[in-house]
């Protein structure tokens, strides 16, 4: 499969991005806890968007190791680039391309490969992880981050309701665009490329917001997953606005816990 880039992305998109992925990059922080990645190791970012994991897993490994970011946005690549000092770094590369084709790495070269809030926009997943299992060393961990189809996505909960009583149609919808599995499909998937030691752990972290602006805003962004209002006409957008306003205030209580889906963190090994 030849390498391809996505064709929705943009400059500005990809900046927007980057300004708002907290929340993956946190989640991702755990994981490459969780993975042991140390000093030397050579690394995978499958999905590595504009490298802002990258930057911490360069950290870790130090000049000894080595890190390989793959992303099919252009743009978000070139961001990564930037953040590791470009041309001059010794021991980082980012290459144009898909999670199903990573031809440019040879056998057993990799201690360890991760899918940060990637693996759900991965079209062929069995392909995907063939690759990974592939370019993995023997005794190399795969992890992801990736979220759950079985869970209650809770930002739609509060705001589709709203949008279905002014009868607004989403024109586009990202989330569409996904292919997310269930646990039970996930740990199929790696036990059936031949991973062992595999743990399954569903996290429930959801994505705060200080405020109905705060969380307005994310609703507004015309690159977000969530950008529900961005094609909204402007005789109702207010109206919407306002209703979704009051519909957040009610859920901040002391026992709510936050907007999003529940994630499943996983870590997998090739057997020796």
């Amino acid at each position: 499969m030849k390498m391809s880039e996505i064709d929705w992305d943009s400059p500005e998109g990809a900046e927007r991005y980057d300004r708002n992925c907290d929340h993956q990059f946190q989640k991702g922080k755990m994981l490459i806890e969780m993975m042991e990645i140390k000093k030397g190791d050579s690394v995978l970012d499958a999905g590595c968007g504009t490298g802002r994991q990258a930057v911490n897993v360069l950290g870790i490994v130090g000049p000894d190791g080595q890190f390989t970011g793959i992303d099919p946005s252009s743009y978000r690549i070139e961001l990564a680039r930037k953040k590791v000092g470009g041309d001059s770094a010794i021991n980082a590369r980012f290459l144009v391309g898909q999670a199903e084709d990573l031809s440019a790495l040879p056998d057993n070269s990799i201690d360890h490969a991760y899918f940060c809030s990637s693996f759900h926009w991965v079209d062929d997943k069995k392909t995907a992880l063939n690759e990974v299992y592939r370019i993995l060393r023997p005794g190399g961990k795969l992890g992801m981050t990736t979220l759950d189809r079985d869970s209650q996505n809770t930002t739609r909960t509060l705001v589709d309701p709203v949008l279905a009583k002014y009868h607004v149609v989403r024109k586009h919808d990202w989330h569409r665009g996904m292919k997310r599995v269930t646990a039970s499909e996930l740990r199929n998937l790696l036990s059936g490329t031949g991973f062992t030691s595999i743990s399954i752990e569903p996290r429930n972290i959801p994505r705060q917001y200080g405020s109905p602006e705060e969380f307005l805003k994310h609703l507004e962004e015309r690159d977000s997953p969530d950008g529900l209002l961005k094609n909204i006409p402007d005789e109702i957008r207010e109206k919407i606005r306002q209703e979704i306003t009051e519909e957040f205030r009610k859920t901040q209580t002391p026992a709510s816990i936050g907007f999003g889906n529940v994630t499943l963190f996983a870590v997998a090994t090739k057997p020796d």
